[in-house]
């Protein structure tokens, strides 16, 4: 009996097997090359939503939790988005760094461009995108000074550093003095397997305004999402809320915990701190990250101040989120809400 109902299963999941690895895949790669045509992105998050909503409401009818339901929906919907990279680009990105981050852009942009991934150390390899994936040192510059003769006339110059100000403008400076074209990144992501779906910032330099389609294409052809700020302040301004807030909350609250004798292993813990137990354990795995955030991001004092005193209003009288985005932003920062809200949105429907 057990042996014939194991055969059972097996005949139904060759069965998925071929719906799922042969008809489905086929159909996301062929939609993938109408997307092209019609000149549409590979991510369309709306269809995501009706897809991952039809799976929890077809599942539930069979017992099927809806947080089971929601992660085969997700897996299936990173094949077919995977399945829709089809088409390779005719470009060349050379990766300085073979980090966290650079590993991590080698592979999703490999899908698309023609990748060499080299320490800092190596001689430059000349190509049509440069991507810096190194710590934001002075070491930087002195790689593009270095190699500033080999660099071509037409060559788009990007960093990846989580914080932008100073090094932009001596980038951008180096830009100017040398003719190559400078677009600053940020991969909001760092080692992941399969990043398709995540974000990279992009902003302009002076002399990277003319490329800027060219490198929202590599990025948007790799199946990754694209927000352009409009400066290094801007962004420096949003990631000490987005990044260095959200490390200083998490860090908080295992010194807390850590202060009671409770660590990420206990048992005491609930649905949603069991998720968030997942992202502080992340943030651990790279200290070093959050205090380099920390010490060169210069808005991440005043954001962490701000972040004491809207802990001790919430306690005392509680916010709703109109309070809040009010209290954090001030008078003088329009605009900021509108892109928070951007990233916020790209990075929630994102899974992040």
């Amino acid at each position: 009996m057990l042996s014939e109902l194991r055969h059972s299963i097996d005949n139904i999941d060759e069965e998925l097997i071929r719906l799922i690895g042969g008809e489905r895949i086929r159909l996301a790669a062929e939609i993938g090359r109408v997307k092209r045509n019609l000149g549409l992105p590979i991510i369309d998050r709306d269809r995501e939503g009706e897809v991952i909503a039809k799976w929890v409401e077809g599942l539930s009818k069979f017992g099927v939790d809806a947080e089971t339901a929601i992660g085969i929906a997700q897996s299936i919907i990173r094949v077919s988005t995977r399945a829709q990279l089809v088409s390779r680009l005719d470009i060349g990105v050379t990766i300085i760094g073979s980090g966290r981050v650079g590993r991590t852009l080698a592979r999703a942009l490999g899908r698309v461009a023609d990748v060499i991934l080299q320490r800092h150390d190596e001689e430059l390899v000349p190509n049509d995108v440069i991507i810096l994936a190194t710590k934001p040192t002075d070491e930087s510059i002195s790689i593009l000074s270095k190699y500033s003769g080999r660099l071509r006339g037409g060559s788009i110059v990007m960093d990846s550093f989580s914080v932008k100000i100073p090094m932009f403008r001596l980038i951008e400076n180096e830009s100017l003095r040398t003719g190559f074209h400078y677009i600053s990144a940020h991969p909001l992501f760092g080692e992941l397997s399969n990043p398709i779906g995540e974000t990279v910032v992009l902003i302009p330099s002076k002399t990277g305004d003319d490329k800027l389609e060219i490198a929202k294409d590599l990025f948007t052809s790799a199946g990754l999402n694209v927000v352009v700020l409009s400066s290094p302040e801007e962004h420096d301004r949003l990631m000490a809320y987005l990044q260095v807030a959200h490390h200083v909350l998490l860090l908080t609250l295992y010194a807390a915990l850590r202060r009671i004798g409770l660590d990420l292993n206990t048992q005491l813990v609930t649905h949603s701190l069991r998720y968030t137990f997942k992202a502080l354990e992340r943030i651990l795995e790279q200290v070093e990250v959050s205090n380099e955030l920390f010490r060169l991001n210069p808005y991440s004092r005043s954001v962490v101040g701000e972040l004491g005193d809207l802990l001790k209003e919430v306690v005392e009288g509680g916010l709703d989120k109109g309070s809040i985005a009010g209290g954090v932003l001030g008078h003088d920062n329009q605009g900021i809400q509108g892109k928070l809200d951007d990233i916020a949105s790209l990075l929630d429907k994102a899974g992040g």
